[in-house]
């Protein structure tokens, strides 16, 4: 039984293997998480030999290791996704292979997941570090494994910008500029525009002697915030307070971070046909020849 592949995706998985830069890659990935794991076990385990055993701190070593994990694919996707269209465009290869008899929703989603099929390879290389945590409890594998659907989410999420955005500029390094500052406007940003506006909130009901705590709730843009959703999963796993400044906690949205995921899954979706549509080299034609009428 012969296993139809998408093209670019077997290319790209053929020139990925051949190379020596995933194994290093995977290296400094699980060396850098792994590291932090270690430092942040060892400092537990002095503290318990000098000062007693203080289990309470244990969650502190498991969102060190995931929260590194989340910075690093929110660095590394866009560097691996950002120029899969404009490198093409760069090596004047574009038009060749939009001359082929794949789709433009072929070439987009082949790219996509030959660049998320390297993330993927990354997270489950990490996965035995977190088995660290589990040496005195307090995660279980409920806990790794909504972890993982999260950073594949967040992955595809990341990708699915970087793809779009790498549609519209013919060269890689703007196109990386441009991905990285729509990435930081989308995580610190967002939620330095919602700091504000509960700050302005606050000091309006206050000043009428009501509290806009308890009624104060997020703008749903924050769903497109990969952070909030962590902020959540990471508060409904280990019982933490809310991270931004002002929200008295996160954990009370329940479902919080299931809604971003869902929020992610469908902005990928859309954010992919847009690339296809953008790519579709009927579309363009039809637009040069309505320029010259």
């Amino acid at each position: 039984m012969k296993i139809n592949i998408n093209p670019v995706l077997r290319k790209e998985a053929k020139t990925t293997v051949r190379t020596w830069r995933i194994g290093v890659l995977i290296a400094i990935y699980v060396g850098v998480l792994s590291s932090v794991a270690v430092i942040t076990f060892g400092t537990f385990l002095k503290n318990m030999a000098y000062g007693g055993a203080r289990y309470e701190e244990l969650p502190t070593l498991y969102m060190a290791i995931e929260s590194l994990q989340l910075v690093l694919i929110l660095f590394i996707v866009p560097s691996l996704s950002a120029s899969a269209i404009s490198g093409e465009r760069e090596r004047q290869t574009l038009d060749i292979l939009l001359s082929t008899k794949m789709s433009p929703l072929s070439i987009v989603t082949g790219k996509l997941v030959a660049s998320l099929s390297k993330v993927v390879l990354l997270i489950i290389s990490t996965i035995p570090v977190f088995s660290l945590v589990f040496l005195f409890g307090g995660v279980s594998v409920m806990h790794i494994f909504q972890i993982t659907i999260f950073y594949l989410v967040t992955a595809l999420y990341v990708g699915s910008i970087s793809i779009f955005i790498s549609t519209f500029f013919k060269s890689s390094r703007v196109s990386n500029v441009v991905v990285y500052a729509v990435g930081l406007f989308l995580t610190l940003g967002t939620l330095f525009i919602t700091f504000i506006y509960f700050q302005y909130i606050n000091l309006k009901y206050v000043s009428i002697g009501q509290s806009t705590l308890q009624n104060f709730s997020a703008p749903f843009y924050l769903y497109l915030n990969p952070l909030w959703g962590y902020i959540s999963l990471v508060s409904n796993q280990i019982g933490s307070g809310g991270g931004i400044p002002g929200i008295r906690t996160v954990s009370q949205y329940a479902n919080t971070w299931i809604i971003n995921c869902i929020v992610e899954v469908i902005m990928s979706v859309i954010l992919i046909f847009l690339s296809a549509w953008k790519l579709n080299p009927i579309k363009r034609y039809n637009k040069k020849r309505m320029s010259k009428i």
